[in-house]
Formats: structure tokens, sequence, C-alpha cells
């Protein structure tokens, strides 16, 4: 995704390469939210719930980065 945002040949590739990664970004911290508050919150009582969109793309970078 980042390489296509990186190798764009005109500022409409460049555009569209931009908005399909928000997009990305949009869908994947909606999902671990919901996952985060749902699942993980409710059986680990030491985590505390998301409530913050920032507190979710944190959370999803982290992620992210430990895969």
């Amino acid at each position: 995704m980042l390489k296509d945002l990186a190798s764009c040949k005109t500022p409409g590739d460049c555009f569209q390469a931009l908005v399909m990664f928000l997009i990305v970004l949009l869908v994947n911290i909606l999902i671990v939210r919901f996952l985060w508050n749902t699942a993980l919150v409710k059986h680990i009582t030491v985590l505390r719930p998301a409530t913050t969109l920032l507190d979710t793309l944190l959370l999803s970078v982290a992620l992210t980065l430990i895969k």
C-alpha cells in the first residue's frame, strides 16, 4: 500500500493511493477497536477499553509492529 504511494507517477495516482491508504487505515482502526473493546477487555481484567481514535490508532500500529 505504501509502495504504491511512493511509486506513483501522476498526481491522480498519488491521490488514489492516498485515499485507499486512508480507507484501509480507518477500517483497520474500527476493527481493532471493536475487537479490543468487545473481546479482550471483557476477558482480561487488566486491560482498559480504547476510548479515543488515537488510542486505537496507536494500538493498531503496535499490533502491526509486533506481527
